[in-house]
C-alpha cells in the first residue's frame, strides 16, 4: 500500500487531481481506514471545492487515527472552510491538546493557524492574537507570524470602531 500512496502523493504534487483521486479510490477500496490516504483525498477534495465530501473523510481519518493532529486540523479547516467555526473551534482545540504527543508536532503551525482564522472569523481578535503567539513561541512559522500581523491589525481597527 505504501507504493500505491506514495504514487498518489506525487500525482497529486504534480497537480494530476483527477489521477490522483483514482489513484486515492483504488488504495481505499482496498484498505478504506488508510488515514494518510483519506487526508490526501479530502485535502484534493477540499481544494477542488467539494467540502461535504472532504469533511466526511476528514471525520474518517479522525475516527481511523484519533490522536492524529493533522487528521482533527484537518476536519477543523475542513468545517472552518464550510462556515462552520465553533465546531470547527472544537476540533482545532482537540488537536491542539495533542500536540506533544507522537510526532503531531510537526502540525503545530497549521493547527494554531487554523485556530486563529476560526478566532478572526468570530471576530474575537484577542483569543487569535493570544493562540498566534502560542504557536510561533512553539514553533517559528511565516504564515502564522503573517496571520498574527493581520490580526492585530483588524484588532487595532476594531478598538477604533468602538471608540
Amino acid at each position: 500500500m505504501t507504493a500505491a500512496f506514495d504514487r498518489a502523493q506525487l500525482l497529486a504534487a504534480r497537480g494530476s487531481v483527477t489521477e490522483a483521486l483514482t489513484a486515492l479510490d483504488t488504495l481505499l477500496a482496498e484498505e478504506p481506514n488508510h488515514a494518510p490516504a483519506l487526508l490526501l483525498k479530502a485535502g484534493l477534495l477540499l481544494d477542488n471545492r467539494d467540502g461535504e465530501t472532504a469533511l466526511e473523510l476528514y471525520r474518517r481519518a479522525a475516527a481511523a487515527a484519533p490522536r492524529s493532529a493533522e487528521a482533527l486540523n484537518g476536519v477543523a479547516r475542513c468545517l472552518h472552510a464550510l462556515g462552520r467555526d465553533e465546531e470547527a473551534l472544537a476540533s482545532a482545540e482537540a488537536a491542539r491538546r495533542i500536540l506533544d504527543e507522537g510526532d503531531n508536532f510537526r502540525f503545530v503551525a497549521p493547527v494554531f493557524l487554523t485556530i486563529v482564522w476560526c478566532l478572526r472569523e468570530k471576530r474575537r481578535f484577542r483569543e487569535a492574537l493570544a493562540a498566534a503567539d502560542e504557536g510561533l513561541a512553539r514553533c517559528p512559522d511565516a504564515i502564522l507570524a503573517q496571520w498574527a500581523s493581520l490580526v492585530e491589525e483588524e484588532l487595532a481597527e476594531a478598538e477604533k470602531e468602538e471608540c
